[in-house]
C-alpha cells in the first residue's frame, strides 16, 4: 500500500515538472517571438489610421476626385470585400486591412487620371482580385468614378517592372498623395529609379493636348471635370519641372517653396521631392540613389523605403520579394519584387494601359 502511494506521488511530481517546463517554454516563445516558417517577420503597424480622402490635400486639384471616389465606395461594399479577403487570410489584422484597402483606393484614383497604371503590390492586388468577385458592384463603381471599366490584368509573379513606368508611378503618386509610414512597405521603395530622359523631354516639348492623349485618361477627363483638373495640374507641374531640370538649374528645379506655400496644412504637402527627382534623373552622374537620399529627410526616407522604421510587413518569402537587408531596400519593384499588368483598357474602359 505504501509503495503504491509513493509511486502515485512520484508520477504526480513528474507531471507537475513536465507541465512547468511546457509553460516556461510557452512564455519564452511569446517573449522572444514564436518560431515562424521561413524568414518572414511582422513588425508594428503605424499607430494611426490612414488619412482621410486618401491623403490628398484639401486645396489639391485631385481632392474632388478623392472625395467622389470615397462617396461611391459604400461601407457595405467595403465590408463585403473585407469579408472575402479575411476568408483567404484569416490571420490578417485590422490595421493590415485598412492600409491595403486604402492603397487600393489610391491606385484607383491614379487609374482614373492616368492612361495606364502598373500594379506594383502583391498585397494590394489580392484585395483588388477579391473586389472583382462582385462584378455588378465593381462595374458600377468604375463607371461612377471614371466612366468605364478598370480592367484587371493577371499578376505575373516572374515579371520585372519596367524602370521607366515605375519612375512615372513614383512621381505621380508623390504629386497626388502625402507619404505615409506604409507607402514603401506596400508599393516597394520609391525614387530608386530615375525618370527616363525621353519622358522628361516629352513633358518639356510636347503640347498639353499631346501629353493628355499619350499619358492621361483623356476619355475620363472629358466626362468628369475633376479628373480633367487633376490631369491638367499634373501636366503643368510636369512641364515646369522638366523645363527647369533641362535648363540645368538645380536651385530652381528643387526650390518648391512657392508651390508648397499654397497648402493650408503644411503636414499634408505633396510633391516635395519632385524637383530633386527630375533634376537627379536628368543629371545622374552615376549616383542617382545618393542624390535622392540626400534630398530626403529621415522621415521621408523611412516612408519611401520598402523597409521603413514602422514596417508594415518585411518579408523575403513574399513572392521572392524584399527582406530587411540594405540591398533589398534599394529596390523599387513592389512588395513582391514584381509587377503585374495592372489596369488595362478595353473599348470604353478607363484608367488602363493601351486604351485609346
Amino acid at each position: 500500500m505504501g509503495s503504491s502511494i509513493f509511486g502515485l506521488f512520484f508520477v504526480i511530481v513528474i507531471i507537475v515538472i513536465v507541465v512547468g517546463i511546457i509553460l516556461q517554454l510557452s512564455k519564452s516563445g511569446s517573449r522572444f517571438g514564436s518560431p515562424q516558417r521561413g524568414p518572414r517577420r511582422r513588425i508594428s503597424l503605424p499607430n494611426r489610421k490612414p488619412p482621410e480622402f486618401l491623403g490628398v490635400p484639401k486645396q489639391h486639384p485631385a481632392r474632388a476626385v478623392s472625395e467622389r471616389l470615397e462617396a461611391v465606395l459604400t461601407v457595405d461594399f467595403e465590408e463585403r470585400i473585407k469579408d472575402r479577403v479575411l476568408k483567404i487570410n484569416p490571420a490578417m489584422r485590422e490595421g493590415e486591412w485598412q492600409w491595403q484597402w486604402f492603397e487600393l483606393k489610391r491606385y484607383f484614383l491614379m487609374c482614373a487620371i492616368l492612361r495606364g497604371v502598373p500594379m506594383y503590390s502583391v498585397k494590394v492586388d489580392v484585395v483588388w482580385h477579391e473586389m472583382l468577385m462582385f462584378t455588378r458592384e465593381y462595374e458600377q463603381f468604375c463607371k461612377q468614378l471614371c466612366g468605364g471599366l478598370i480592367h484587371h490584368a493577371p499578376h505575373a509573379a516572374d515579371a520585372k517592372p519596367d524602370p521607366g513606368e515605375r519612375a512615372w508611378f513614383d512621381w505621380v503618386y508623390g504629386e497626388l498623395f502625402e507619404s505615409t509610414p506604409v507607402s514603401g512597405q506596400l508599393w516597394g521603395s520609391f525614387y530608386r529609379v530615375p525618370l527616363q530622359e525621353e519622358r522628361i523631354r516629352d513633358l518639356d516639348g510636347l503640347s498639353r493636348e499631346q501629353l493628355k492623349d499619350q499619358l492621361f485618361n483623356h476619355k475620363a477627363a472629358e466626362l468628369f471635370p475633376d479628373i480633367h483638373a487633376a490631369a491638367a495640374y499634373l501636366i503643368d507641374r510636369g512641364k515646369r519641372l522638366a523645363t527647369e531640370a533641362r535648363r540645368g538649374d538645380r536651385r530652381s528645379s528643387t526650390d518648391d517653396s512657392a508651390y508648397q506655400s499654397q497648402w493650408q496644412d503644411a503636414s499634408m504637402m505633396t510633391g516635395l521631392l519632385s524637383g530633386a527627382f527630375f533634376f537627379s534623373s536628368l543629371h545622374d552622374s552615376g549616383d542617382f540613389n545618393r542624390q535622392m537620399d540626400d534630398a530626403q529627410t529621415k522621415e521621408q526616407r523611412e516612408h519611401n523605403s520598402s523597409c521603413g522604421s514602422s514596417s508594415y510587413v518585411c518579408s523575403s518569402d513574399n513572392n521572392g520579394g524584399h527582406n530587411c537587408s540594405s540591398s533589398s531596400c534599394s529596390s523599387g519593384g513592389g512588395d513582391g519584387g514584381s509587377s503585374c499588368g495592372g489596369s488595362s483598357c478595353g473599348g470604353g474602359g478607363c484608367g488602363g494601359g493601351g486604351g485609346d
